[in-house]
């Protein structure tokens, strides 16, 4: 991780879950971590806990709202000096049935997890490329990015149209940056369940009983592909827990 020691890392959805572990873990390597979320107060509290070298800066930002996320990149410009590593990690679920749902569930779906990620990524690649230097983009997408499991009832709604939609932005992404040559890596990052409050919306004893990864299992994976050499590009990284026999 030295080299990216005293660098900007931005972490969107940071107030809890795999994006608090994640920031504070960049911290703790000596990153200089931008937290985004709505409830500001819980990465103030996070940002208390660093230990390492690295240093939390709270941000209140509303994703969705491109605005308050322009505003938010303007001020890491002028502040910071601009982002060096994105970690795409906002998201929302809304647990119902498509032919169910109201449609702003399907505009709050893909805005949070769609539109917002492409505006970052956006804005980051204009950082990294007006000082030509290397950067990191990671997409926080999902085991139901790649396929949709049988389930007796299949309350997914959108998230998973939304986790597919992020699997193709990534590929048209990496082309691109391929095409302007920019060194800029780009990782895709698929988990299965995870022990976080996004699986608070599944109502249902069979969630409770299927194994979960941790937090920490993700951002392991994640300061392992940061810690690979510039020249190594890890694309895409399928992160499940271990099916543990049952006794």
């Amino acid at each position: 991780m030295d080299k990216w020691t005293g660098k900007v890392a931005l972490v969107t959805g940071a107030s809890s879950g795999i994006g608090s572990d994640i920031a504070q873990a960049l911290a703790n390597a000596g990153m200089v971590v931008v937290g985004l979320a709505r409830r500001v107060e819980l990465i103030e509290e996070l940002a208390g806990k660093v230990t390492g070298s690295g240093k939390i800066y709270a941000r209140k930002c509303d994703v969705a709202n491109e605005s308050e996320l322009l505003e938010t990149f303007g001020w890491i410009r002028k502040v910071l000096g601009g982002v060096d590593v994105l970690i795409c990690n906002a998201g929302v679920f809304r647990c119902n049935f498509v032919t169910q749902s109201d449609s702003s569930d399907f505009r709050d779906t893909f805005n949070v997890n769609v539109v917002a990620t492409c505006i970052c990524i956006r804005e980051a690649v204009k950082d990294m490329k007006e000082r030509a230097v290397p950067g990191h983009i990671f997409i926080m997408n999902s085991l139901l990015g790649k396929r949709i499991p049988d389930v007796s009832v299949p309350m997914f709604g959108t998230y998973p149209a939304s986790k597919f939609a992020l699997s193709g932005l990534a590929e048209v992404v990496r082309k691109e940056l391929m095409y302007f040559k920019l060194p800029i890596r780009l990782t895709s990052i698929h988990p299965g369940m995870v022990q976080t409050d996004l699986i608070k919306v599944f109502d249902s004893a069979l969630a409770l009983r299927l194994p979960k990864l941790e937090a920490c299992d993700v951002t392991a994976n994640i300061l392992h592909c940061l810690r690979t050499p510039l020249d190594v590009h890890i694309e895409e990284l399928t992160i499940m827990p271990a099916m543990v026999p049952m006794m």
